[in-house]
């Protein structure tokens, strides 16, 4: 029986229950450590699969950003442009920082060399090591299933044994019966079984090195399988190195947010003109004119004579009582200034927010 056939026969009796003629007394070979070592080994392996992909990911987005940072960087910044007449028009420069590129005087140098170093950096310090474990365990894996075929092929060999022992036992007992020719068939079997105990003996020893190979291995990956905390904390710490020498490299030469011409907190705006004749009421009395006597005659003569305006019929929204001059005379002088309230501070884009913008003046050129 070859050896092939030997691992399929036995792995079809253990794996899958197929055994004709049931052996009750049979143990198979065990290898539990390794195989318990194996799926953990596993496990570990898939979580170690996961951090390696983001990490790709993530070392290639840190070195896409910086490249982009990089031309953004040295791209020219917007202009603004007036009327020169004729058709044309000419930029104008409103501000220091607010011309040239938009890095101003950043170090390009600087973010070229950052971005070459962090990527190198996480392949030789982070990925490769990981990529060394996966690879191990991946060697571990191959041996285990080859170990696991010495193990099939050690219990048939034990079956053959076992079987040829039985036969010997049935050959013995009928030698007196047939003589010498019971005495030759004997002497076979019992060569036969010598003969499938080498092999048993061979392969017993090949399964107890390659075993004790396995244990070793998957040994030396659980204890190495700490050091992955070391790994994500050292792809922190490059990706801390590698933004903070790119801050640096943008320079403190930022451009300044641009400012927009605002009234003074302190002086009011005054309200545009407004005529007389779209409905509203004037003001009644002056601040300093004297009230009115207590039969209302002298004054109400005298305003009524300054103020020009329809009184009252009394019959207004089908009304017939006689209105009362104070309704109109005493009303409360209309306000000749903006109320304004003190501008809040702001900072960065909230400049630009509507809040800021009125309806009487033009908005400035920013």
């Amino acid at each position: 029986m070859g050896r092939g056939w030997r691992t399929f026969s036995e792995r079809a009796k253990q794996v899958w229950h197929i055994n004709p003629v049931p052996d009750k007394g049979f143990v198979p070979t065990p290898n539990t450590r390794n195989e318990l070592m194996l799926t953990d080994a596993g496990e570990f392996a898939n979580h170690l699969k996961r951090c390696e992909k983001d990490i790709r990911a993530l070392k290639n987005a840190t070195e896409g950003l910086l490249n982009t940072t990089k031309i953004v960087m040295s791209a020219p910044l917007p202009k603004v442009f007036e009327d020169a007449g004729q058709g044309k028009a000419t930029p104008v420069v409103s501000g220091p920082g607010q011309s040239g590129s938009i890095g101003g005087d950043f170090k390009v140098d600087d973010l070229t060399r950052v971005a070459k170093e962090t990527a190198k950096k996480l392949e030789a310090e982070v990925l490769a090591p990981m990529q060394r474990w996966t690879t191990a365990y991946n060697t571990v894996q191959t041996r285990m299933q080859r170990l696991e075929a010495v193990r099939l092929e050690v219990d048939s060999r034990r079956r053959t044994v076992t079987d040829l022992a039985r036969k010997i036992d049935k050959q013995r007992a009928r030698v007196p019966q047939k003589g010498a020719k019971g005495e030759f068939d004997l002497d076979q079997l019992i060569k036969k079984q010598q003969h499938k105990e080498n092999k048993l003996a061979s392969a017993r020893q090949s399964f107890k090195e390659q075993e004790a190979m396995v244990y070793q291995q998957l040994a030396q990956l659980i204890r190495d399988a700490v050091w992955l905390k070391t790994y994500i904390a050292a792809v922190m710490r490059l990706e801390q190195e590698a933004f903070q020498a790119s801050y640096l490299a943008l320079g403190p030469g930022k451009a300044a947010l641009p400012m927009m011409q605002q009234a003074p907190v302190d002086m009011p705006t005054p309200l545009p003109a407004t005529p007389d004749h779209i409905g509203m009421i004037p003001a009644g009395r002056a601040v300093d004119t004297p009230p009115q006597n207590a039969a209302g005659v002298g004054t109400m003569r005298s305003m009524t004579n300054k103020v020009t305006r329809r009184q009252p019929s009394g019959k207004e929204n089908g009304r017939e009582t006689a209105p009362n001059p104070k309704d109109y005379i005493d009303a409360p002088a209309a306000p000749t200034h903006r109320i304004t309230r003190p501008a809040s501070a702001t900072s960065g884009y909230d400049r630009y927010g509507e809040q800021q913008y009125g309806r009487e003046q033009p908005i400035p050129a920013w």
